[in-house]
């Protein structure tokens, strides 16, 4: 099974365990701040959209999202009518064939393969405006564990290597930061 089945398969007791929490709020709420209001912003691996979505429509920015998860994602929709989305798995996703100003990832990246990482950032930067930000979490270390939420494996290439992708797709990096639940993030910012 992998990660997007995986989702499916748990969405009742993920939003159950993930929409309370305020995890990474702190994080997204500084970054999304950052971009102009109004500025036009993907969540790629939106779940159910608390608590993360809620803080970006929050700072006004105008979204999209998208989710492999049909459950998560009608969770999505009844709280966010407004928000276009899309039922795809990242990988699949064509990102409704537009630019955006911003893309977040939170909770995603280190669920796929490898190769498909290394893909989904070269994709992320095409998708980008000159100077259109970037912010996922992924850890700082390299490393393989079972999500928690999933029992799924999951992969962290570790800050070293992303930095050399993110370089090598076009990116600089702006800043990493670390939530009060020891997750790290990275904010990239394409060279435009």
């Amino acid at each position: 099974m992998d990660s997007a089945e995986a989702y499916e398969s748990r969405a009742h007791e993920f939003l159950r365990s993930r929409d309370p929490s305020s995890i990474g709020t702190q994080v997204v709420d500084q970054w999304a701040r950052s971009l102009r209001r109004g500025a036009t912003v993907i969540e790629l691996a939106c779940g159910g959209g608390y608590p993360i979505s809620r803080v970006l429509d929050a700072a006004g920015l105008k979204l999209w999202a998208v989710d492999s998860s049909p459950t998560l994602l009608a969770e999505f929709q009844s709280r966010f009518p407004n928000i276009p989305i899309q039922c795809a798995r990242v990988q699949e996703s064509d990102f409704f064939g537009r630019n955006f100003d911003g893309v977040i990832a939170i909770g995603l990246l280190f669920l796929l393969s490898e190769s498909d990482q290394i893909d989904l950032i070269a994709r992320v930067v095409e998708i980008l405006v000159p100077n259109g930000r970037f912010l996922f979490m992924a850890p700082i270390q390299v490393g393989i564990w079972k999500d928690l939420s999933t029992g799924v494996e999951c992969s962290s290439l570790g800050q070293e290597r992303y930095g050399e992708l993110l370089r090598n797709a076009g990116f600089r990096v702006l800043a990493t930061y670390t939530d009060k639940g020891e997750n790290n993030y990275y904010d990239a910012e394409k060279i435009g």
